[in-house]
């Protein structure tokens, strides 16, 4: 997790006072946000519960915990061991001991056993209910309504009692259903409420947060803290947390309060840069989960577990989801604010390639988004780490290449290294691929060494191969590559997706070393 502006706000009951009367937030002593009822003229809408309020939002999906056990016809349990891609310690299980429903409340509890179950997350193709390669310290749960609630714009609410101690890591949040731009975060995630670690150091924050943007390392995550006015816990007592999600805005409440806004300027998803309320214009389901330590507890107050602090219990009285009435499709007309929140900017979604410039730069010492790289071994490795350029590397003209750039070894003699972009995209209009090269190594056991260049639109089109001579080792050679020629060798222009891919002879690479820079395309 990031760095978060932190905010104190007025007493709920004060803030909820200054709410318009169009608004729908509100709170009484204990927290509980009390929306209008008196509801508009006209007939009820078929999606409808009950009658709309004042606001316009109306209650589409609800679990009040009034029963004796967890309805499967709203939740269902993930069940692994796989830590939650954050270096978690629990297993989460299907078992009555960490889950139940009992006096109007759902408890889900952190305890301290070892356990082991399936090592992957139970959408992946290959995931065995049976497996037990993974391994946790703690068992706990995750609940979702993926497949049984599913929603494009709404009003997420719940009213939940925290747990606290180190490692303590409660959460109530949302995941795309059908995943329609990638795997995450390209098809992104909303956080509605996170916490970690209450009442150690004093800790009392809440957390709101949207992940978007490019496949780690691309990631993006942007996000407030909050603080509950009054020097009150969220671990102590009962309160009220919820998102407002509308086409290209997200808004976050707790207690009424709207303490911060999100808005499609400052998200975006690689997949889909083209279209601006991407990846937040797709159906997300609600998780309910309490992990156990991790990457972001770890580096918050203290480092590890403190297993004393368990067994811990996260207890929710409610979940409700209200859509709009004003306009489903978009969820706009129902926004509530009291005028006293912070406007998060987000992150700045990169131009397309194929809005850029003269120049579309690539790698300048940097990897510019919506470019990664990656590499692909039959064995072994290619690596590729950004270094600073030693001062002996001089072009023939002996001027100093100082800066980062990038170093490719091959440990490996099957193996490619290259810059793709998520999406295709029309790159027709540029004339020449260009990029700095410097050959530190040549291949073990290559008598007479080349290179190879080329680059790809999605399969089955492909550049065909572009060779390059090996340049004398230890100096700078800029390289130039007319897109036609490549064309000429198979090249769909109008949807590259890789525009830069470099290896040396298939089957004579071992040992390889070379650096790259200013790879870029040239209208």
């Amino acid at each position: 997790m990031g760095t978060f502006q932190i905010r104190n706000t007025l007493a709920a009951s004060v803030a909820a006072a200054a709410i318009s009367t169009t608004g729908c937030g509100g709170g009484d002593n204990n927290g509980q946000v009390k929306l209008p009822v008196d509801p508009p003229v006209g007939e009820r809408p078929e999606r409808c519960l009950e009658d709309p309020l004042n606001s316009g939002y109306c209650l589409v999906w609800a679990d009040e915990f009034s029963g004796d056990a967890i309805d499967p016809e709203k939740w269902n349990h993930e069940k692994n061991c796989t830590g939650g891609g954050n270096n978690e310690a629990q297993c989460y299980v299907d078992d009555e001991k960490n889950s139940w429903v009992a006096n109007d409340l759902l408890t889900i509890k952190a305890i301290r056993e070892d356990a082991s179950g399936p090592n992957r997350v139970d959408d992946d193709p290959n995931y065995d209910p049976d497996d037990t390669s993974g391994n946790g310290s703690y068992t706990s749960a995750r609940l979702r309504s993926k497949g049984l609630g599913d929603w494009k714009y709404g009003r997420f609410e719940m009213r939940a009692k925290l747990p606290q101690g180190q490692g303590s890591w409660p959460a109530f949040w949302m995941l795309p259903s059908e995943w329609a731009y990638g795997s995450w975060p390209l098809s992104g995630e909303i956080d509605i409420l996170e916490a970690v670690n209450l009442k150690v150091g004093g800790e009392d924050q809440i957390h709101g947060t949207l992940h978007y943007g490019d496949i780690w390392p691309g990631n993006v995550y942007t996000g407030e803290a909050y603080r509950i006015p009054g020097d009150l816990n969220p671990a102590d007592d009962f309160h009220t947390y919820a998102v407002e999600w509308e086409e290209g805005e997200i808004r976050w409440y707790v207690d009424g309060d709207h303490y911060a806004t999100q808005t499609r300027d400052g998200w975006f998803t690689t997949a889909a840069l083209e279209n601006p309320n991407a990846p937040f214009d797709q159906s997300f389901h609600l998780i309910l989960n309490l992990a156990v330590g991790g990457d972001w507890p770890a580096n918050v107050n203290d480092t590890g577990i403190d297993e004393s602090a368990f067994p811990q219990e996260y207890q929710i009285d409610y979940v409700r989801v209200y859509q709009c009435t004003e306009d489903f499709d978009t969820g706009r007309g129902c926004a509530s604010s009291d005028g006293e929140f912070v406007h998060n900017p987000g992150a700045e979604p990169p131009k397309t390639p194929d809005q850029a410039g003269d120049e579309l730069v690539i790698f300048d010492g940097e990897i510019h988004p919506p470019y990664q790289w990656y590499t692909y071994t039959t064995d072994g490795e290619v690596d590729m780490e950004i270094v600073a350029s030693s001062p002996e590397g001089v072009y023939g003209a002996g001027d100093c290449f100082c800066g980062d750039v990038a170093e490719i070894s091959w440990n490996t003699n099957e193996g490619i290294g290259f810059f793709q972009s998520t999406s295709s995209y029309d790159l027709s209009d540029y004339t020449y691929i260009e990029f700095d090269l410097r050959v530190l190594q040549e291949p073990v056991y290559a008598d007479s060494p080349t290179l190879t260049f080329r680059a790809d639109c999605v399969y089955p089109c492909s550049s065909g191969d572009y060779p390059l001579d090996m340049p004398p080792k230890n100096n700078w050679r800029h390289i130039q590559i007319p897109i036609l020629e490549l064309e000429q060798a198979g090249l769909n222009s109008k949807r590259i997706n890789t525009p830069f891919v470099l290896s040396p002879e298939w089957g004579r690479q071992l040992g390889a070393v070379v650096q790259v820079d200013n790879v870029k395309l040239i209208r």
